[in-house]
């Protein structure tokens, strides 16, 4: 080994080591969405919404996600409005299952995952199971992790980031119109870099992408058409 490329391998533990000891640098990136708007939040104070499980994308492993990324957009709303009640997905879930529309309730998700729609029939029927006007209906979009390397020398890896990104959409419907009447998004990336990275937990990143969803839930964004 030449000396340069001791003097270079060293110069990189130390950086290494640096790094280190000062602990794992986390980044974030956190953006939302507001894509239509027909209500305002002051328009359902004393409301109730009803809420219905996540949808996640076929033919991945993301199906393990439905029910936490559930809690987590259920919890941030009851969090940013008090004012609006909720039935959890889980409740409302076995009250569909109790009047028996489990059939129609699984068609009109197959369905939406091709139109993009909820059946209106079958939306009014579920309104009427939970004695609501809205119904929710969030979204996993995405999740997708990354890994790279931005030190190494000789064939050793020093330093590692792992990168997390977590989409989730949320649509609210009028189960008498049919009609959707809020639309909006969040997205958050959270990126760690340290010697031996581990991965940012879904759960941390999913919980701010929903934040930032509510976020525009709760403040209208300006200049925004649909209904209003």
């Amino acid at each position: 080994m030449t000396l340069s490329r001791i003097v270079v391998f060293i110069f990189i533990l130390l950086s290494a080591n640096l790094l280190g000891c000062t602990g794992p640098l986390k980044q974030s990136n956190i953006s939302a969405n507001e894509f239509y708007r027909a209500v305002r939040p002051e328009d359902l104070r004393g409301n109730i919404i009803g809420f219905l499980t996540t949808v996640v994308p076929k033919g991945n492993s993301q199906g393990e996600y439905r029910s936490l990324i559930s809690d987590i957009i259920e919890k941030n709303f009851k969090e940013g409005q008090p004012d609006i009640g909720i039935i959890p997905s889980r409740e409302a879930l076995n009250r569909i299952n109790g009047a028996e529309l489990t059939k129609e309730y699984a068609g009109m998700l197959e369905d939406y995952e091709i139109t993009g729609i909820l059946d209106k029939h079958v939306l009014a029927k579920i309104g009427n199971i939970l004695n609501v006007k809205y119904i929710a209906q969030p979204r996993l979009s995405s999740f997708v992790e990354r890994t790279s390397t931005r030190l190494s020398a000789f064939g050793l890896s020093l330093v590692s980031t792992r990168e997390t990104t977590v989409k989730v959409s949320l649509q609210l419907w009028d189960t008498g119109t049919g009609n959707i009447v809020w639309e909006g998004s969040g997205q958050a990336t959270i990126a760690v870099e340290a010697l031996r990275a581990k991965p940012v937990s879904f759960e941390e990143v999913a919980e701010a992408a929903s934040r930032g969803l509510m976020k525009k839930f709760i403040m209208p964004s300006e200049g925004q058409t649909g209904g209003l």
